[in-house]
């Protein structure tokens, strides 16, 4: 069955029926049983909820396969982070957007089991999970598996290199 829902953060749309990013997310990652797959443009210096739930996935023995928009720009102390997990979980597999020059991966894209699927506007960071006014849509079905083939096509360009941890 397809289905879609919109998510959202931010103080004017929360309270009113609408669902919450974070919730999404939570969820997205709890409900997996086999994979996630995910595209990041930005990631925070304090990255304990999102690393959370990495780590819970990768436990149950789920492959992870995500996508930082050059790393190299990312925190520090976040990509050190990543690679730990990446070193406890060899099931992590991380990957560095290297497009060419003013060419960045913007995409925001969680995908679970090629069933369920996250995109909007948020970053992974506090502001974009609790203050930013972000929208995001949670779809299922179909429209999921064809935003997991489009991940695919990304994870196996030239633009997306190996972190090694």
């Amino acid at each position: 069955m397809n289905r879609t829902s919109v998510v959202v953060t931010g103080l004017a749309w929360m309270g009113a029926g609408i669902g919450s990013i974070e919730s999404a997310m939570e969820n997205l990652f709890a409900s997996a049983k086999q994979e996630i797959a995910l595209t990041v443009y930005a990631l925070g210096t304090n990255p304990r909820q999102v690393t959370k739930w990495l780590e819970d996935t990768l436990s149950r023995g789920l492959v992870v396969r995500m996508i930082v928009n050059r790393s190299e720009e990312q925190p520090t102390i976040t990509i050190n982070k990543l690679k730990e997990l990446a070193k406890r979980y060899p099931h992590l597999q991380l990957f560095s957007f290297e497009g060419p020059e003013k060419s960045d991966l913007h995409a925001k894209a969680i995908v679970a089991d090629r069933k369920l699927a996250l995109v909007g506007s948020s970053n992974l960071s506090w502001h974009g999970m609790v203050t930013n006014h972000e929208l995001a849509l949670l779809v299922e079905g179909k429209p999921a598996a064809e935003v997991a083939s489009a991940l695919d096509k990304l994870f196996h360009s030239a633009f997306c290199v190996r972190i090694e941890p």
